[in-house]
């Protein structure tokens, strides 16, 4: 088994450890970059179920890629399937944000 550090999930564009304030909202919060890394953290190193069936699914929505395998390469530690899969990830919680805003 391959030891996995969360440093492996922060993604280039990731602004942690500094936090971001929404527009109108006092609460702070991790940006996208840094929520999507914990989520896939979670999944690969911790084993988390319900973060890998969060996961697999918004890659599910990507035809073009071979979700299981995409997934498994970043539980290796594959840098670049864990960029590409944070990526993937982001896109997905912007549109849902989207269509939060619009409803």
């Amino acid at each position: 088994m391959i030891q996995l550090t969360f440093e492996q999930f922060l993604h280039p564009l990731s602004e942690f450890p500094n936090v971001v304030h929404l527009e109108d909202s006092d609460e702070p919060m991790l940006d996208m970059y840094t929520m999507a890394g914990v989520l896939l953290f979670s999944a690969c190193a911790n084993n988390n179920l319900n973060a890998r069936e969060n996961i697999l699914e918004t890659l599910a929505n990507h035809e073009e890629l071979d979700a299981h395998l995409l997934f498994e390469r970043c539980q290796r530690g594959d840098r670049a399937a864990i960029l590409q899969t944070i990526s993937l990830i982001v896109s997905g919680l912007e549109s849902n944000l989207e269509t939060l805003e619009v409803a």
